[in-house]
């Protein structure tokens, strides 16, 4: 059995396989897993066999019936996975571009002063053709597998008026220009090019597993970047909108309060009143000028 049909297999059959084949598998959600590698996007994993291989180096599980038990719980349940795996694209990005300014400082520097400005600028344009000629060769061999003929011949044509101007750059340049200043570095996976090489060596590199698989690095860390940063913000306004709810219902709460304790101090205050209505004192405050007279009289002949 291949390893192609066996990994198949394990992606159908997940980590029923591995007890069939008498392996004992941590389940999908244990930490030794790599989880870009069950989000499909491990950049070990893509790019296996080039001579980046070593330089994104990832050392947890790599297993076809993990990924199959993750997809399979998925249906059911939002693991999160996400950031881990954007975490490791970003890592092997970062160190990408420093190899590409690595190698672009080398070139800048053994090319320095070894030729004038107008010369080094027809060499960067040779450079852009070169590119453009590259990824539109990929382009037009895919559209002639799909069977679009007329889309095909038209960058046929696109193709060969590209050549034609970077011939007439190259005859300037061919004879004068040291070998270093024929090289620049590929920005998306850091190889150095020579800018006179055949186009299909060119294409040959576009092509490339370690170019495309850069690319697709580069293309799912955009997406993986948008798809948290969209999270994030929906998690910012949830948490915005739940402040404000929080808010609103304290306020009511205080509100409420006050016209408790409003409501809690007119009762007492009419409690008060009414209290010292009834005391004894105060109906003596109360008679009339003419009984407290003749009180004073009563008292006054009691005397004599």
């Amino acid at each position: 059995m291949t390893d192609v049909m066996r990994e198949m297999i394990a992606q159908l059959m997940g980590g029923q396989r591995a007890e069939e084949e008498g392996r004992n598998l941590p389940p999908y959600d244990h930490h030794s897993v790599c989880r870009a590698y069950l989000l499909d996007c491990c950049p070990r994993e893509i790019l296996t066999d080039t001579r980046l291989e070593n330089t994104v180096s990832c050392r947890k599980m790599h297993e076809p019936a993990h990924r199959a038990d993750y997809q399979k719980a998925q249906e059911n349940k939002q693991h999160y996975y996400e950031i881990e795996a954007f975490d490791a694209l970003e890592e092997a990005v970062k160190t990408i571009d420093h190899e590409v300014e690595k190698v672009r400082e080398k070139i800048k520097k053994d090319s320095e002063n070894l030729s004038d400005t107008h010369d080094f600028m027809k060499a960067q344009k040779i450079n852009e053709l070169n590119e453009k000629i590259a990824t539109t060769l990929v382009e037009m061999e895919t559209l002639g597998n799909e069977g679009k003929v007329h889309e095909s011949v038209e960058l046929s044509r696109t193709i060969g008026e590209l050549q034609r101007k970077k011939q007439e750059l190259e005859s300037d340049i061919r004879g004068g220009q040291p070998y270093q200043q024929r090289l620049r570095v590929c920005e998306a996976c850091g190889a150095q090019l020579n800018v006179l090489d055949h186009e299909s060596r060119l294409a040959d590199h576009y092509g490339g597993k370690m170019h495309l698989g850069m690319v697709e690095i580069r293309e799912k860390y955009e997406e993986m970047k948008k798809v948290i940063e969209e999270r994030r913000k929906a998690k910012r306004e949830n948490y915005e909108q739940q402040r404000g709810s929080r808010t609103d219902r304290e306020k009511d709460r205080r509100d409420r309060d006050r016209d408790r304790e409003r409501s809690d101090r007119d009762r007492s205050e009419r409690d008060r009143r009414r209290d010292r209505s009834k005391s004894p004192r105060r109906r003596h405050r109360s008679r009339s000028p003419d009984r407290r007279q003749r009180s004073s009289r009563d008292y006054d002949r009691r005397r004599y």
